[in-house]
């Protein structure tokens, strides 16, 4: 109940005992509660409302403390049933223990039975209004139990906890994270002295069975068997077959279709690592479509456990090349779609693997035996390597993370032509230090050249990098102009003649050739914030025009990109349009056309944010560094007036 009392007229330093004071054991008015003041209780106003000339309101019908009536039942009852399950679950455990030293139950089969009620339904009637998916996961009370038991007794278990999306930064406040659904922590134990390390794994069979990897080689890797968790019909992976080579495959071209489809007709094993490449294929897909956004978690968490589990069996020089691409679809994966810091971690782990099976150097012939296969499996291996190379530079224009895949060190030829490779004709091609040096003439693939252009690019952020430290080491050395010339000829090269050849068969609106435009413009921008922080400024004003020219470039083919639609977008477009959107930011002054180009490209990183979290991420960044940039300014024009 809330009493009022009347205001009365404000008299300045009125003494409270001339109102007169309420009850001692009165409580306070709402606006010294609010205010954290200590009231006086003064009657009919407190001072401090009489002060304020405002209404002073007590309320008299505050809710006694104490706990609520009737939760101590409440919390003995719980306690009461919980002291129940868990007399119940150690005799099951019992139960189990003498099953299993008896030899009348197999320590598997209770989580086999329950992994089989585990079912996900997918057909037409699960599919909403909007085009998604909607999941429903069946798990029975007695399979539930089956599980208690299978845990008991040492076999697969799996935690209730949902991992979360890492909140480290600002920005991953602002990331959807991904729906509930069975993520699963489990450990692999199997019968006998055999204990394998613990790894993160969705319920499989225990029994394994070594296959070799090669029959001239001898080394073998355990075949993990048992029914997918994730139950889909023939159409529904077909369509995300086809998904993948549609949307996918534009960046990242590792797999030759009429080979990948002649592999799928085949029954495999679904333990086998082609069966784990699939799902990490299929995952991808999923999220580059709305329509299966419901079964996304699940295909990403079975393809990850998968992989973790294979990785723990096998030694390094046994790793077959669908688990190295299943780890790098997995890291685009969880860069794109999940949360880019913790995507850039496993880009690195891939990349270590691909050191590991020497992936750089498949066309050294004093290290690299490919006898045993055929073109086409050579060119796939090829172009996982250029792949896992390119993403090892995003993550430097984006973190300034070292580089771990040295482009001096490769000897792996370019990706072959697109035709080329689709035909399964064999077809050689040239080094990535040749096609820089400009050597011969012969005329790249469009992804070939994609991949020279990423390169210049990494050189010249290289080169900005080097031109600070010597700045403030060697102030007087000319090495950085020697560097910039260098790379401008290389790069205005490749922009004139290359570029344009390279692209001639492709429409000017296809997403790799906007996004390898975008990275070479961006080129001009890095060198020329390169040359701002060396004494040359005849060759910086000189430069100035080149600069901004290709800011208007990258401007024109941002405002282009909503025809394109959000999923046909080359997913790591907005790193180029970030290079450019921070060099508009920090050269305002310079043309007054920057504000203007800016706030379009910033819009277009809007545009592509609903569907790509690296763009949400970077949109952010640039946002925030704008309010800093902002503030720090009008923070020096107040001094200064």
């Amino acid at each position: 109940m809330l009493e009022l009392r009347p205001i009365t007229p404000m008299i300045p330093n009125a003494p409270a005992s001339s109102t007169g004071r309420r009850q001692q054991n009165a409580i306070a008015c709402e606006e010294c509660r609010a205010r954290k003041l200590r009231c006086d209780m003064g009657e009919p106003q407190c001072t401090t409302c009489s002060n304020l000339n405002i209404p002073c309101i007590v309320n008299t019908a505050r809710r006694p403390r104490g706990p609520r009536k009737g939760h101590v039942k409440i919390l003995k009852a719980r306690i009461s049933t919980l002291e129940r399950q868990l007399n119940e679950h150690t005799e099951a455990q019992m139960a189990t223990r003498r099953n299993v030293e008896g030899g009348s139950v197999t320590a598997a089969q209770p989580v086999l039975d329950a992994e089989q009620s585990l079912n996900l339904d997918l057909d037409d009637r699960c599919i909403d209004g909007d085009g998604g998916v909607q999941c429903s996961l069946n798990l029975s009370e007695d399979n539930t139990n089956n599980y208690m038991e299978g845990q008991a007794s040492g076999a697969l278990t799996w935690s209730s906890s949902v991992p979360s999306v890492d909140l480290d930064s600002e920005w991953s406040k602002h990331i959807e994270s991904l729906p509930d659904s069975a993520y699963f922590s489990s450990t692999l134990s199997l019968p006998g002295d055999t204990v394998p390390n613990s790894t993160s794994a969705w319920p499989m069979e225990i029994g394994m069975q070594p296959v070799e990897l090669d029959p001239s080689s001898g080394v073998g890797y355990p075949l993990l068997t048992g029914p997918p968790p994730v139950q889909m019909s023939a159409l529904e992976r077909a369509d995300l077959d086809d998904l993948f080579f549609e949307r996918v495959y534009v960046f990242a071209p590792i797999l030759n279709q009429q080979r990948y489809y002649a592999r799928s007709a085949r029954e495999l094993d679904t333990g086998e690592p082609f069966a784990c490449l699939q799902y990490a294929m299929r995952t991808v897909a999923a999220s580059m479509c709305s329509r299966f956004k419901g079964v996304l978690p699940l295909l990403y968490e079975h393809a990850h456990c998968i992989l973790n589990a294979w990785e723990q069996k096998l030694p390094d020089e046994a790793v077959p090349i669908e688990l190295v691409q299943a780890r790098l679809l997995l890291a685009i994966y969880e860069i794109l779609k999940t949360n880019p810091r913790k995507g850039w971690i496993s880009a690195s782990r891939c990349f270590h693997l691909v050191h590991l099976v020497k992936l750089d150097e498949i066309d050294n012939p004093k290290s690299w035996k490919t006898s045993t296969l055929s073109w086409v499996e050579v060119e796939e291996r090829r172009r996982t390597f250029w792949t896992a190379y390119a993403l090892d530079r995003y993550a430097n224009f984006v973190n300034g993370l070292p580089i771990i895949l040295n482009d001096h060190m490769v000897l792996t030829c370019l990706p072959a032509p697109e035709a080329a490779f689709r035909r399964q004709q064999g077809v050689k091609t040239e080094f990535l230090a040749t096609a820089m040096d400009r050597i011969n003439d012969k005329q790249l693939s469009s992804y070939a050249k994609s991949i020279v252009v990423v390169t210049i690019l990494a050189r010249c952020l290289s080169h900005h990098s080097q031109c600070k430290v010597e700045g403030i080491i060697h102030p007087s050395s000319e090495q950085s102009l020697v560097r910039h010339r260098t790379l401008d000829t290389i790069l205005c090269q490749e922009v004139r003649v290359s570029m344009t050849a390279a692209y001639s068969d492709m429409e000017s609106c296809h997403p790799e050739y906007i996004f390898t435009k975008m990275l070479a413009q961006a080129a001009f921008l890095v060198l020329f914030t390169a040359l701002e922080s060396v004494p040359h400024h005849d060759l910086c004003r000189e430069y100035e025009k080149k600069a901004f020219k290709a800011a208007e470039t990258i401007h024109s083919l941002a405002q282009g990109l909503p025809q394109l639609g959000c999923f046909r977008v080359h997913p790591f477009t907005p790193i180029a349009l970030f290079i450019c959107a921070d060099f508009l930011r920090s050269h305002k002054k310079l043309n007054r056309n920057n504000a203007a180009q800016f706030d379009t490209i910033c819009a277009s990183l809007r545009h592509l944010a609903p569907v790509n979290n690296l763009a949400q991420m970077l949109e952010f960044e640039l946002q925030r560094n704008t309010e800093t940039f902002s503030h720090c300014s009008g923070h020096v024009t107040r001094r200064l007036t």
